[in-house]
């Protein structure tokens, strides 16, 4: 919520992340700019195409809808970027139209993403700078439960390896 548009660089596909919104009570353009809460929670982080044009369609969107401009990435009409309050709210919304029985939150994005990441055999070290982490059990204890897909990939991996072994075994009886 704290980006501004100086910190996305969508030519190069980077994210720099360096501060963070702190609105104690919630209130709607009651905030102020902190560092974050580690060292290791400032950091840059690649972003793809799909993530660049939703950026370019809401900057856009708001072009068009004549919105306030803010220095601001996300911000409302007025140009006040959201609360977490109102983002949880907005999450809540949009998780009571799936199938998932969970309620939903901010964290529970973070927590998808590096499940995601994970899955798709991303190096841990990789996964932790992403997401600002400095020690490898932050990561692993909170975040990279083993998923389905984890399961199945190592199953496929497995019978492919076995398979190889037992074919190059076979061959050379």
């Amino acid at each position: 919520m704290a980006l501004k548009h100086k910190d996305v660089d969508l030519k190069r596909k980077v994210i720099h992340i360096t501060k963070t919104v702190y609105a104690k009570d919630s209130i709607k353009g009651d905030f102020e700019l902190t560092s974050p809460k580690t060292y290791n929670a400032i950091r840059t982080i690649d972003i793809d195409e799909i993530v660049v044009e939703k950026i370019k369609y809401l900057l856009e969107f708001k072009k068009n809808k004549d919105w306030i401009k803010s220095e601001f990435l996300f911000s409302d009409v007025e140009g006040i970027p959201p609360t977490v309050k109102t983002l949880n709210q907005y999450i809540r919304q949009r998780g009571k139209k799936t199938e998932i029985k969970k309620r939903f939150y901010t964290y529970i994005l973070r927590h998808t993403h590096i499940s995601l990441l994970a899955e798709a055999g991303v190096d841990l070290q990789y996964i932790m700078n992403r997401v600002g982490h400095r020690n490898s059990a932050t990561t692993t204890k909170i975040y990279l439960h083993v998923t389905e897909g984890m399961r199945e990939n190592a199953a496929n991996v497995m019978h492919k390896r076995f398979t190889e072994l037992l074919t190059t075994h076979t061959e050379n009886e």
